[in-house]
């Protein structure tokens, strides 16, 4: 490592501040990071989350109803378009993460690697804004969603790779209960407004103007949060600027690129431990969004709940509360521990039980809904601040963290391709024999299946005990 790198460091006492020069070149040892410098660096994990938590357990599936009325909530035409909006928007978080997780682990220039790609997400999601707000024709409404996605997608990888680049291997749990502590706060500032300004819709009364309105607030508050958010991130987290020391390899054919693109993208999967945690991340997620997906129709057409909109966001914030609690502590604690998986795989269980209980529920929850979102949010909070943690140990190396990274977001986007593809699958087919009830029962059940699967899968981690 040169003089000037290491006096750089000494001089600034920035964490992750290393320079990457050449593919060869493994990060550097990383400065541990107080925790006004953790707090800046996680903190757009907060609109990311209000941005996007809302957007499919209530905003989505209200707005559904301004262009494909119904005499009852939750018709299989409802949940069909439902699922048709989830897996285009999910295709597109397939095809770009890997995409930009590669060109900002080779990124020049002076903001550095990865924070050119916050600012030109941020701005695609500006975009997107005014076409929400308006959106009284579908067009305009899908269209708006297509440049949202986009740019969420243009900054996620990005900034899930910023972080790994700044964070020293013994602060990796402590960053995990920073990343789920905000997320999930964010989550909950998110349904928190979705219930403030769309609550009142329910079976009996339903106001296509003030859903159109309502809904353009909440797209504009979450837009104004994600600018604020970049702007922090990009003023208060400094990174050294990529420099390439030895020329990048030209391919003098197609079929040598494709090959080389392909054998890029392969490599990781020899991994074993990578291998392992993207599976059974991808089961539980599949479980998480088979859940997330369809509960607020749940709670409209099995438990003939009237204001299903409200009740969705009462269990979701309860679920979202206690996994603050136990996100932070246990990203904190598995710092401490000799293995991460343990925690995981309990977490999944708590979520696997939540979703039984909605199977086998016969009439309204009514109170039971406080504990059951409590038992679900405990469950949620340690998953989510060990799993970033954990995922940071399996990959591959770090010096390309944002290729891997991509990839390892389709432990996300696969289940968001694949669940409502089950699910509307499911639906229709107990839709066509006169027992709707059954599909929506039917969809809890595959949750809980898909949830105990990766409980027990994620126990075969082989992880370097600490």
């Amino acid at each position: 490592m040169s003089e000037r790198l290491t006096s750089s460091i000494q001089k600034h006492g920035t964490p992750g501040n290393h320079e990457v020069e050449g593919d060869e070149h493994e990060p550097v040892k990383v400065a541990r990071l107080s925790h006004k410098r953790q707090l800046l660096l996680n903190i757009l994990w907060f609109p990311l989350n209000t941005e996007i938590s809302a957007l499919l357990p209530i905003v989505l599936p209200t707005q559904i109803l301004l262009f494909f009325p119904s005499n009852q909530v939750g018709s299989a035409e409802q949940a069909t378009v439902l699922s048709w909006l989830v897996m285009a928007a999910s295709l597109i978080s397939l095809l770009m993460p890997p995409l930009i997780g590669t060109f900002s682990d080779r990124t020049s220039g002076g903001l550095g690697r990865r924070r050119p790609y916050l600012i030109a997400g941020g701005l695609l999601v500006i975009a997107s804004t005014p076409l929400l707000v308006n959106g009284s024709t579908l067009a305009y409404f899908l269209a708006g969603l297509a440049l949202l996605h986009i740019g969420m997608n243009i900054i996620n990888p990005a900034y899930q790779s910023l972080v790994p680049d700044q964070v020293p291997e013994e602060q990796r749990g402590t960053a995990s209960g920073y990343v789920g502590g905000l997320s999930i706060l964010g989550s909950v500032a998110s349904l928190g407004l979705a219930a403030y300004l769309l609550g009142g819709v329910n079976q009996q009364g339903f106001n296509a103007s003030l859903v159109r309105q309502n809904a353009g607030i909440y797209y504009m508050v979450t837009a104004t949060l994600m600018t604020i958010g970049i702007l922090i991130t990009v003023l208060s987290v400094r990174e050294i600027p990529y420099r390439r020391t030895s020329p990048m390899k030209r391919e003098t054919t197609l079929l040598g690129l494709c090959w080389r693109l392909v054998h890029h993208w392969i490599e990781p999967w020899g991994k074993y431990n990578f291998t392992v945690v993207f599976l059974t991340r991808t089961a539980i997620m599949l479980g998480i969004t088979l859940f997330m997906t369809y509960v607020e129709y749940y709670f409209a057409r099995v438990q003939n709940v009237g204001n299903f909109v409200a009740t969705t966001a009462l269990i979701a914030v309860l679920a979202l509360g206690g996994g603050v609690v136990s996100g932070i502590l246990s990203g904190v604690l598995s710092d401490r521990m000799k293995r991460r998986a343990p925690v995981v795989c309990i977490a999944t269980l708590f979520m696997a039980a939540t979703a039984c209980i909605f199977v086998v529920a016969s009439g309204n929850l009514g109170i039971w809904l406080w504990p059951i979102g409590i038992l679900f949010g405990l469950g949620y909070g340690a998953f989510s601040s060990v799993d970033w943690a954990l995922t940071i140990d399996a990959l591959p190396s770090l010096k390309e963290a944002g290729k891997h990274l991509g990839l390892w977001n389709a432990s996300t986007t696969i289940p968001a391709i694949m669940a409502p593809l089950l699910g509307s699958a499911m639906i229709n087919i107990a839709g066509g024999q006169g027992n709707l009830q059954f599909g929506y029962r039917l969809i809890f059940v595959c949750a809980t299946f898909f949830l105990v699967v990766a409980a027990v899968g994620i126990l075969f981690v082989r992880e370097r005990r600490k």
